[in-house]
């Protein structure tokens, strides 16, 4: 028998009006045609059907919309995602970037597609403009921060499911809990109750317990403010060495106004300091022992995405300094760094790290972890706006983009 093109469509065309396996059935066993033609028509039924599966796809990619929401004046995290979405070009979703100060004027861009995936950075005009102004009351990092913040997220929320109505939103991490993390005594408990090694917390609000705590039991004590970051508002303490990067004039604590004013000064002994940061909203731990290398300090930041680290930095200071972070001096090292651990101390950082971003319900999230002189792995802070890695270091917006872009959204 001939094959032509007419048999074999006709069939297929039935196949696929009636659209189920038995039709399918009954023309193989049923119609007296040759063996070839069968298996050349159950082909094309799989192509028929595959191909329907493949355009649903497409048709679900191209009907969905990423909002990068961000701030220009956020350099180290936004800014290096936008320059990388310039070079990028999506075969599968569009993007769409705006910034707060669209949303602060109800300007934020129309958006045709059915579903939306909504990237949102940290708002750095609203930030200086409302909540660290040079007008706030009290200290930094204070509990009004923390209102304010969370205050503002609630709005974008709102606003974000009212200019997008009927449409189907997806957000990276959720705005009603992108500012938990703000909250270290909250995330601390949170991880804790999960299983993950954090710092032991003290809770007393006594001068003489703390002083009790440091020259006779020989603690190392860590004051820190309870809703602030980037290494603002901590006051260390041990035995004859106290230092803070607040400052301290005629009895009253004093925030400087500048980033990159928050050095550490030598405090040691200054009870009458001591008393008041004890009336401040501050949480209380104490220092894990780090282990030793090379006589520097460091820890390690895992930027997590969807239960996955994209990237391990380790991160190190010169001896004598008080915290690793890049803001207080730190600098980053490559990830040669991380062999000088056993590959089993890591692997066990890297499941605390994602443990800690699904214990606080974000998917996007810079961790930073401490490796004890037992070579335990500690938590010590999360942070849901973490800065970004050099771009010759490491292209964390690249593979961000990547992630997205595979990721199943529907």
């Amino acid at each position: 028998m001939v094959l032509d093109q007419f048999t074999v469509g006709t069939v297929i065309r039935n196949i696929g009006h009636q659209g189920d396996i038995k039709s399918l059935s009954f023309f193989i066993f049923f119609k007296p045609y040759p063996q070839k033609l069968i298996i050349y028509t159950m082909t094309l039924f799989l192509i028929h059907k595959l191909k329907k599966v493949f355009l649903f796809e497409l048709y679900v990619f191209m009907n969905t919309t990423i909002l990068v929401l961000g701030n220009e004046l956020d350099w180290d995290s936004y800014k290096k995602f936008y320059k990388q979405l310039q070079k990028h070009r999506s075969k599968k979703l569009k993007w769409v970037t705006a910034t707060y100060d669209l949303f602060e004027k109800n300007e934020l861009p129309l958006i045709d597609s059915d579903t939306l995936i909504i990237f949102l950075f940290f708002p750095f005009t609203y930030w200086d403009k409302h909540i660290e102004n040079e007008g706030y009351k009290g200290i930094y990092g204070n509990v009004e921060f923390y209102n304010k913040f969370r205050s503002f997220w609630s709005e974008i929320y709102k606003t974000l499911k009212r200019v997008y109505r009927g449409k189907k939103l997806y957000f990276i991490n959720h705005p009603l809990k992108i500012a938990i993390d703000r909250d270290k005594e909250f995330t601390k408990t949170v991880l804790s109750e999960n299983g993950i090694k954090v710092p032991i917390s003290y809770y007393t609000r006594d001068s003489k317990d703390i002083l009790e705590l440091v020259d006779q039991e020989n603690k190392k004590l860590f004051l820190k403010v309870r809703y602030g970051s980037m290494g603002k508002g901590i006051t260390y303490i041990e035995k004859g060495n106290w230092k803070t990067n607040f400052r301290f004039e005629d009895g009253k604590i004093l925030s400087p106004r500048s980033d990159y004013s928050w050095t550490f000064v030598d405090i040691t002994d200054n009870v009458e300091f001591l008393k008041e940061i004890l009336t401040k909203d501050i949480v209380i731990e104490e220092a894990v022992e780090c282990c030793k290398l090379d006589d520097i300090i460091f820890d390690l930041r895992f930027y997590v995405f969807y239960d996955e680290v994209l990237y391990i930095y380790p991160r190190t200071n010169k001896k004598g300094a008080i915290t690793a972070n890049i803001s207080q001096g730190g600098q980053g090292r490559s990830t040669q760094f991380l062999k000088r651990f056993p590959k089993n101390v890591i692997d066990k950082a890297v499941q605390s790290a994602i443990r800690t971003v699904k214990a606080m319900d974000v998917n996007f999230a810079g961790v930073d972890v401490m490796i004890s002189k037992d070579l335990k792995a500690y938590v010590i802070e999360l942070n849901a706006f973490p800065g970004f890695t050099k771009v010759r270091r490491f292209n964390l917006s690249k593979r961000i983009i990547q992630h997205i872009e595979k990721r199943k959204w529907n």
